[in-house]
């Protein structure tokens, strides 16, 4: 019956949510239960139950203005991404559970749970409820609803609800275990037109949320099956029963999912394993950030880190080894950003799963790496802001990334969805047209590919950061990779050259002075080291700005790369008949970082 619109209080200069009654809704009655929304919502103060803080009438339009909350809702987010985690959906419904039995010890039934009426703050994470346009106050002694109709969502309605009887708070209960069974299966209960879905709620018994979901624990299952109790007398008494069965539960839901990270490979690091996290977090924000020098990044990461973890930090599941959740924590406590060790997890977690060791650099080697490469960076980051939702830029970039002429191939994502903050990798398959023709750096088309596999990367992580204002919604799509193992590679073509060019023109010099009549001489081992000399500098000279050149070209293609995303985006725009969001007056230029 109403329309919600972001509006600016111009008064107070803050973002709010301006719910305003539809003009075709304004009856008598419509317009009698809109503002009972309001007074209902206000008298309600909890930080699980959206706030109102005015309600008025301008010019003949009645409206209510509330509190914004910046995120999505809950059906967002289960038509986005399906299913959700285990302990994500017990927190949300233990959330809503203690708004839910506020609500109902002051004799507010809400009537209309629903992934949609149950907001997701981004800033505090919170779960809020909204949307009481339905609710039943008892102190309301108006009685707008005729007796027998039926309001609500058919298919999170309880039984008592669709059968147009009397109800009470443990109405509510049953709808948020239909709200459960679907973030935690990825459907309702039941299913199908309108009609059969109240028919099913009121004949038949809701289906063992144990028998269809393997992965959720039984206890969390117990307490979705008993909220879905046919009687209400069989269900909670009370949503504080609701929310105590599942603080119990949660704590189940942890144990399996840490189980299974702990089984998964990567999910237990050795203690090397664990210091290499460590040293490479460092090394990733060092280098995006550029506020130290590299040398004394890494001896904090491995003497000042590794003291903490030695003195408790971080608690061992066998002798030399370290559950990934403790190596996140020393991290974050030795002052490294939580999204750089998450990067750092995803190069290890993709090494473990291929079988590939994971190895750290020492201080000699990363000098070797920095002299003969001719960089320190031992990392790619390159960057772009985007103006659009996050969803917008995924799904452009889905496109952009995997289709010609990228061809990037998705390998997975790690630390879950990427609208969630998950981390996005992909791999370039080997260019081997790059040995074969040597036109090939001439074909534009190709040039993403011939420049990762000059530097030797082949793996990308990517993720998507909100930026920008509800007004003017922006993401930063962030790419990064781990140069270290295409700079060993590359040093040792480069020793093999260097060696070989060296003596090529060591013995060319010297059988040239035998057949200049100068024999075996003194002066040919002098002139045959002077060039071997030569050879080697030579090389080294050329193979170092051969390198930096094709890093740079490499950083250039990848820019490109983002570009090319947000010029999807706006084609998309541009067929839908939408304007393209502004970042503040102009579109921010993509940036990298070694």
């Amino acid at each position: 019956m109403g329309a919600v619109w972001l509006v600016r209080d111009r008064f107070l200069d803050r973002l709010v949510a301006l719910k305003v009654l539809l003009a075709e809704q304004a009856s008598s009655d419509e317009r009698e239960r809109f503002l009972r929304e309001a007074r209902t919502s206000a008298r309600l103060e909890h930080p699980h139950i959206i706030e109102v803080y005015r309600a008025d009438e301008t010019g003949g339009v009645v409206w209510f203005s509330m509190r914004y909350v910046h995120g999505e809702s809950l059906g967002d987010r289960l038509r986005d991404r399906g299913a959700m985690s285990v302990t994500e959906v017990v927190r949300i419904l233990r959330e809503v559970s203690w708004g839910l039995a506020y609500a109902h010890a002051r004799g507010v039934v809400h009537r209309d749970i629903k992934p949609d009426n149950i907001l997701l703050d981004r800033e505090t994470g919170r779960a809020v409820l909204t949307d009481f346009g339905i609710a039943r106050d008892a102190a309301d002694t108006k009685g707008l609803t005729v007796d027998g109709s039926v309001l609500g969502s058919v298919h999170y309605m309880s039984p008592e609800q669709a059968s147009g009887e009397a109800l009470d708070g443990r109405s509510d209960i049953y709808a948020l275990g239909c709200v459960g069974f679907h973030a935690l299966h990825g459907a309702p209960p039941f299913d199908g037109s309108a009609q059969s879905v109240l028919v099913a709620h009121v004949t038949r018994p809701a289906p063992s949320l144990a028998t269809l979901a393997a992965h959720v624990p039984p206890s969390v299952a117990a307490v979705i099956d008993t909220c879905l109790a046919k009687d209400p007398a069989q269900r909670y008494p009370t949503a504080d029963a609701v929310a105590a069965a599942l603080d119990a539960a949660l704590r189940d839901a942890e144990a399996s999912e840490q189980a299974a990270a702990d089984a998964a490979p990567g999910g237990v690091l050795s203690e090397d394993d664990a210091l290499a996290v460590w040293q490479r977090a460092a090394q990733l924000q060092a280098e995006a950030a550029h506020r130290m020098e590299r040398s004394a990044a890494l001896r904090s990461t491995n003497s000042g880190v590794h003291a903490r973890v030695t003195t408790g930090a971080a608690t061992t599941v066998d002798t030399g080894q370290f559950r990934v959740r403790d190596v996140e924590a020393a991290a974050v406590e030795a002052g490294i950003s939580r999204q750089y060790v998450a990067l750092a997890l995803a190069e290890v977690k993709a090494r473990a799963a291929s079988g590939v060791a994971v190895r750290a650099s020492s201080e000699s080697e990363d000098r070797r790496l920095t002299l003969f490469m001719g960089t320190a960076d031992r990392a790619v980051s390159v960057s772009r802001l985007i103006p659009g939702t996050p969803k917008d830029v995924l799904a452009a970039l889905g496109q952009v990334f995997t289709t010609h002429p990228s061809k990037l191939e998705l390998v997975d994502t790690v630390n879950g969805h990427p609208l969630d903050g998950g981390i996005m990798r992909f791999r370039m398959p080997r260019f081997k047209e790059a040995y074969l023709n040597p036109f090939v750096m001439t074909d534009k088309s190709k040039q993403l590919a011939y420049r990762l596999e000059q530097i030797e990367l082949f793996d990308l992580n990517v993720t998507l950061q909100p930026r920008g204002t509800a007004a003017s919604p922006a993401c930063e799509v962030i790419i990064t990779g781990d140069l270290r193992p295409g700079l060993r590679r590359n040093l040792k073509i480069d020793y093999a050259l260097m060696a070989g060019f060296g003596a090529i023109t060591a013995i060319s010099t010297g059988l040239g002075t035998v057949s200049g009549g100068a024999g075996f001489r003194p002066i040919t081992l002098i002139a045959g080291a002077g060039a071997f000399l030569f050879g080697v500098v030579a090389v080294f000279a050329w193979y170092r700005a051969l390198f930096r050149g094709a890093l740079r070209h490499a950083m250039n293609e990848l820019g490109a790369l983002l570009q090319g995303v947000e010029q999807q985006l706006q084609t998309q725009r541009l067929f839908r008949g939408e304007t393209t969001p502004a970042l503040g007056g102009r579109t921010s230029p993509w940036s990298t970082q070694g």
